[in-house]
């Protein structure tokens, strides 16, 4: 299964690495983290096999994969495309003939 963790410069927990307030807790849990000025934080998808790959890369290999898939579904299609007109001549020569 895919998810999806946030990678920030001191912890890899699934939100920011922002500074908590004063009384040690966040004000609300649903709200979304506010960035800090100069830090960063990439977003890391991990794969089935427990790999950490970053968000860019996993999109990138997606996209070679799924391009690789459409083409060979692609020249499968032609080749089922060439067999039916094949086919189809073959009947029409056929039904001529009668």
């Amino acid at each position: 299964m895919l998810g999806r963790k946030r990678v920030g410069s001191s912890s890899t927990t699934t939100t920011s690495s922002a500074k908590l307030p004063p009384h040690g807790h966040a004000e609300d849990p649903r709200a979304a983290p506010t960035p800090q000025a100069g830090l960063t934080a990439t977003t890391a998808v991990v794969t089935d096999g427990g790999q950490e790959v970053a968000m860019s890369q996993f999109v990138a290999q997606l996209d070679e994969a799924a391009r690789k898939r459409l083409d060979s579904m692609n020249q499968r299609l032609r080749w089922l495309e060439q067999q039916m007109e094949t086919l189809e001549a073959e009947v029409g020569k056929a039904s001529a003939a009668d």
